[in-house]
């Protein structure tokens, strides 16, 4: 059975269960909380984080790669036509069910994908105040709703769904989303099994063969639901669901090792540990999530940031560098040929894990991870088209590298992708008291309130193709605050000025370049990344096997022509992982020569 198959089987019978209420908002004993209500009952957390981000309010992207890749993913995603999306749910449910089948992943209903579509129109609703997409979001759960009574649904699907659901109440202000979420828990509470089995690498997804696949990952988003709601139920069910085998292998209370672990699902797993901290302050979680991430970086990730070859995490034996060449008998490589990294769905557990990081340290250097899958993840994967065509895996084998669509419509990862564009807006930049974090370099427009007036800071930049990135600080009067920004750990000699200033202030890599100043209306601010080609060894038991990096972006050489951008001729034909499109022949890694004598 494959990964298709199963999701199909979960979905559709192996785990279903139909509640007798024709009404789903009054399937539940314990009504949830309205907006209204959630607005002015919070539950108590502790006050744990030393930044906060801007949750998808008050940043724009400007023109730019993002932006233009924000603009086709809104219009893909608006365009796939809502009856076919619920065609699936209906025809469960014995109602009308016009429209096409979605096929694919879909072919028995969405429910697959749903969440997350839900939650990727909602958090771009909130980013963008683009009203249509709101429109969508609402209606797709509003018409899903009446299909609640007859749903079928396990672990994963359900995971999902409560993501969902928490971001339609959240970001799209829609209080009809929390009584569907009660209704779906009442349920999930009386039917989902509790086995919780430990991944192993013969089972990579803790339950793949018994229907509970990644179970470990639901804490995240039921203690999300408790945090909206003040819902204690939300905070009970999560707790149910940790993964104390896993998260204490990196706090040495498990004597293992991850070794053949599902890899994408597996870093999602860790934010569920940081949301257990954000919710219990059990410093336990916050040292299981910074020692796991220094875990990955030494053992687990290649140049580009991608991990799970094969979606498997690998032994720290050398295995990761063996990948990426042809070893069909090998244990823990085995059937990986052209799977280097799961694009979409990785860069998201990503994406989110490292703003856990930095909330919760105030430490710039967990933002290289997520800047690494900003350029060569979702930057770099082949957009979304035709019906359902998507990027899953990114390939960087050293001999008949390629990128191409997943053989099969609506995989997994055409539903992280809407989330990962969305995410671009709550990754640049946090801020706190004193002033504005600057976390990735990237064309944008960031609002907040600074000492009593709304202070904007616009970034124009061809970064990182370029080694400047120039920000103007606009208010209406002067006020004091610091600007920081975020100083790569590759960045040796970075440096900023102040208005052209003969003063520079130099960066140390890994953390903030902090200027603090009485700061005028339409100031200006350079900031100086050099940009230097390096090496970067795929792991230490392979010195010699490298890949070339620029900045943040690992650098291909294609084996036909490409359209390159300028910066690429100066790198002797090599070019931006990101410029390559589909079908052309590349390599990412080479061997050195071993050095003469």
């Amino acid at each position: 059975m494959n990964r298709r198959q199963f999701l199909e089987s979960v979905t559709g019978a192996s785990l279903a269960w139909a509640a007798s209420s024709s009404d789903p908002a009054h399937a539940s004993s314990r009504r949830a909380p309205r907006t209204g209500d959630r607005m002015t009952s919070k539950p108590h957390r502790p006050a744990l984080d030393k930044l906060q981000t801007f949750d998808y309010e008050g940043v724009r992207l400007l023109p730019g790669p993002f932006a233009d890749r924000l603009a086709a993913t809104r219009a893909f995603y608006l365009a796939i036509p809502n009856d076919d999306i619920l065609k699936g749910f209906r025809r469960q449910a014995g109602l009308p069910a016009p429209g096409d089948d979605m096929g694919g992943w879909c072919e028995g209903s969405t429910a697959l994908l749903f969440g997350q579509w839900l939650s990727g129109l909602a958090r771009l609703y909130r980013a963008t105040g683009d009203k249509s997409l709101r429109e969508k979001a609402i209606t797709l759960m509003t018409e899903w709703g009446k299909t609640l009574p007859h749903q079928k649904f396990g672990h994963y699907d359900y995971d999902k769904f409560v993501g969902g659901l928490v971001d339609m109440a959240r970001y799209a202000d829609a209080s009809e989303a929390l009584p569907l979420l009660a209704a779906m828990t009442d349920r999930a509470e009386a039917h989902l099994g509790r086995e919780r089995l430990n991944a192993t690498n013969d089972d990579s997804q803790g339950g793949y063969f018994n229907g509970q696949m990644e179970w470990y990952t639901l804490p995240e988003n039921l203690y999300r639901a408790y945090e909206l709601t003040g819902d204690d139920r939300y905070r009970a069910f999560a707790e149910v669901w940790l993964y104390p085998h896993y998260f204490g292998m990196f706090t040495g209370k498990t004597k293992a090792t991850p070794d053949g672990f599902h890899g994408y699902s597996h870093v999602n797993a860790l934010n569920s540990a940081a949301m257990a901290y954000a919710v219990t302050g059990d410093s336990d979680y916050l040292d299981t999530i910074t020692a796991a991430y220094d875990y990955f970086q030494k053992t687990q990730c290649y140049a580009t940031g991608g991990y799970g070859p094969g979606e498997k995490l690998m032994p720290p034996d050398g295995s990761l560098g063996r990948s990426v060449i042809e070893e069909p008998n090998a244990k823990f490589l085995s059937g990986i040929t052209g799977r280097s990294f799961e694009t979409p769905c990785g860069a998201w557990a990503v994406f989110k894990l490292g703003r856990y990081l930095q909330r919760f340290t105030g430490q710039a250097r967990y933002g290289d991870w997520t800047e690494r899958l900003l350029y060569n993840g979702i930057g770099a994967a082949l957009p979304m088209r035709g019906r359902g065509e998507t990027f899953y895996y990114a390939d960087y084998r050293m001999t008949d590298a390629r990128k191409t669509y997943f053989g099969a419509p609506w995989p997994c990862c055409a539903g992280t992708y809407i989330q990962d564009v969305a995410d671009l807006h709550n990754l640049l930049y946090y801020q706190n008291a004193t002033g504005l974090f600057i976390n990735m370099y990237v064309p944008s427009e960031a609002k907040w309130r600074q000492g009593g007036q709304t202070v904007t800071l616009t970034q124009t930049t061809e970064y990182p193709h370029a080694e400047t990135i120039h920000m103007t600080v606009e208010m209406a009067h002067a006020a004091t605050f610091t600007l920081r920004l975020r100083t790569p750990a590759w960045a040796e000699g970075a440096f900023a000025r102040v208005n052209n200033g003969p003063v520079r202030k130099t960066g140390r890599p890994g953390e903030w370049l902090a200027l603090r100043r009485r700061w005028e209306p339409n100031d200006q601010v350079v900031l100086h990344l050099p940009l230097p080609v390096r090496r970067a060894p795929i792991d230490e038991f392979h010195p010699r096997r490298v890949a070339r990096v620029k900045g943040p972006v690992a650098l291909v050489q294609p084996k036909t022509a490409v359209a390159a951008s300028e910066d690429a001729e100066k790198t002797n034909g090599w070019v931006p992982f990101a410029e390559v499109g589909e079908g052309v022949r590349y390599t990412m890694y080479e061997d050195l020569p071993d050095p003469v004598g």
